[in-house]
């Protein structure tokens, strides 16, 4: 009779701790499906950020590649034709007034029966030793059919020893005057010009240009 009672008790705590389990494992489930959704969160934007940065580093360096594309075309766009013409100086070198893009240079054109030529020449020989390596003097004949060994004398002669000589080619003396004008191939008017660092080819000057004068053109050139 008494058995009744205790199995019924027995039977009531099973049914409450049975219970009590349901409750208590789907209520850490949310928590644990909470936790993956925010690694998955956190991964994703960390995925994403690092995209953003990729981008922006692949920007940057197109960004620097037009940069440097745009400086050169710039710099091939202002060349005149008869700059990336060859000449010879008198020591047998080839070369062209491209060659010397970054540093300022003085070009004047002359003729060996010329006396203005030969004053303006002394002027610019010693413009050309007072600067030294820091500019190109070039000093181009107009008579195209003297040779290397006749302007050598000529500059030897008159101890323009700062200067390099070479004579115009006829391609050479025929673009010149197209682009700057029968001044230019005109040796009693002494002309004379200078090209800056970037390349740029500046006025004709025409007249004497006295020491001072050519450098003070060239350092502003040379800037």
């Amino acid at each position: 009779m008494r058995r009744t009672p205790i199995l019924a008790a027995v039977a009531g705590l099973s049914l409450l701790a049975a219970a009590c389990g349901d409750d208590s494992t789907p209520a850490a489930t949310p928590t644990t499906e909470a936790m993956v959704d925010e690694t998955m969160v956190d991964d994703m934007t960390d995925d994403t950020m690092t995209d953003e940065t990729m981008v922006d580093d692949t920007m940057t360096d197109e960004t620097m590649v037009d940069d440097m594309t745009d400086d050169s075309m710039a710099d091939e766009m202002m060349l005149a034709p008869w700059q990336e013409l060859t000449l010879t100086d008198v020591d047998g070198n080839e070369f062209t007034l491209a060659d010397f893009m970054g540093k300022a240079v003085l070009v004047e054109h002359f003729a060996t029966w010329c006396p203005n030529c030969r004053e303006q020449l002394a002027d610019t020989n010693a413009a050309a030793a007072e600067l030294g390596d820091d500019v190109v003097v070039i000093a181009l004949s107009v008579e195209t059919d003297l040779s290397a060994d006749d302007i050598a004398e000529y500059a030897a002669d008159n101890g323009f020893t700062n200067v390099r000589f070479a004579v115009m080619t006829p391609e050479f003396l025929a673009a010149v005057s197209d682009y700057y004008g029968n001044d230019s191939i005109n040796p009693p008017s002494t002309p004379h010009f200078i090209i800056d660092t970037h390349g740029e080819a500046g006025e004709l000057m025409t007249g004497f240009s006295g020491t001072d004068e050519l450098v003070t053109a060239l350092q502003t050139a040379a800037m």
